[in-house]
């Protein structure tokens, strides 16, 4: 179990690392995202390593290099350098590049265009069938929200179809948690969809409850001087999925103020916030405190795709893996 002083010391070193590394036009909103994944993954970032891997990697793409990719500052992303880190550190690296690739082929073969959202729902999707109960999901909350539903969506309709479910009946639901969610004030439009979506991760039944337990936790928050962004919108359903009682909320707010002291995060206090929630959270699952759930791991997973899609807006819509082999 890692313990919370053992992760900002290594987010420490991985960022100062990483500054040293990285010419200054990689921002510190590029690379808190990036420190944050190598130390959450309890891996100390090499530059140089970090370049003779890349390299590797460059033998094996068929239309571009990665390393071409990241030539220009406009084509420089969080989310670039995040999805190669998740292959980098994979522990089998051509086996992961492969799988990617083919789970693009299937999510294509349903009918999705390629972006930078698809390449992220690859890492989250399993399988042939997989996708196609995503695309029908995806097309059920089309209908419950046709101008907001796109694109950015399809990551979070392959989180929720792992299991074969209603997909009619979860749409609709995500819709009344929408509209419920905007009688209480939230601000409408993407993030309250990712909120709304998330809220039926383990039931698709409409549950007041989970109402109540986003009000109270954002009550926690507010009354702690967190200014409740949008952007904060998934990781609050996480917390109210997980059922966070104010214990819990108190170690939110005490990792949260460890983290906003560190100089990496005087112009991104809103990272210090989320990466706050991200290890709170993993370190419930890590100490079987998710027991409600039937599959933690899933859990987990939607976890670690907000924090992936907080960074999708950085990049360019593009196949990362159809460069691959």
């Amino acid at each position: 179990m890692m313990e919370r002083d053992y992760f900002i010391a290594l987010l420490q070193q991985n960022y100062d690392t990483m500054s040293l590394f990285f010419s200054s036009e990689m921002t510190p909103a590029m690379k808190i995202p990036l420190a944050v994944q190598y130390s959450f993954s309890r891996e100390t970032f090499n530059g140089l390593q970090f370049e003779a891997q890349l390299k590797k990697l460059q033998r094996k793409v068929v239309k571009q290099s990665l390393l071409e990719f990241f030539s220009t500052v406009s084509n420089k992303s969080v989310l670039s350098y995040k999805v190669s880190a998740h292959i980098l550190l994979h522990e089998q690296t051509d086996q992961e590049l492969k799988r990617l690739a083919r789970n693009e082929a299937y999510l294509e073969a349903v009918g999705f265009e390629a972006s930078s959202y698809q390449s992220i729902a690859a890492i989250f999707l399993m399988d042939e069938a997989h996708a196609k109960r995503t695309k029908s999901l995806h097309k059920e909350m089309k209908k419950q929200h046709h101008f907001l539903t796109g694109k950015d969506d399809i990551p979070y309709a392959v989180l929720l179809t792992r299991e074969p479910a209603n997909a009619q009946l979860q749409a609709q639901t995500m819709r009344c948690y929408y509209d419920e969610l905007v009688a209480q004030d939230f601000k409408r439009g993407d993030a309250l969809q990712a909120m709304s979506q998330l809220l039926t991760l383990y039931n698709a039944d409409f549950e007041p409850i989970v109402i109540d337990y986003v009000r109270a936790i954002c009550t926690y928050l507010k009354r702690e001087n967190i200014k409740i962004r949008r952007k904060f919108y998934p990781f609050i359903a996480m917390l109210a999925l997980a059922q966070v009682n104010e214990e819990t909320l108190k170690e939110v707010i005490m990792m949260n103020k460890k983290l906003t002291v560190l100089n990496m995060f005087s112009l991104e206090p809103a990272l210090a916030f989320m990466t706050a929630v991200q290890f709170v959270l993993q370190r419930m699952i890590e100490k079987e405190e998710l027991q409600q759930f039937s599959d933690s791991m899933l859990f987990l997973q939607a976890l670690n795709m907000n924090d992936f899609l907080q960074d999708a807006k950085f990049t360019l819509a593009f196949n990362i893996f159809d460069f691959f082999i």
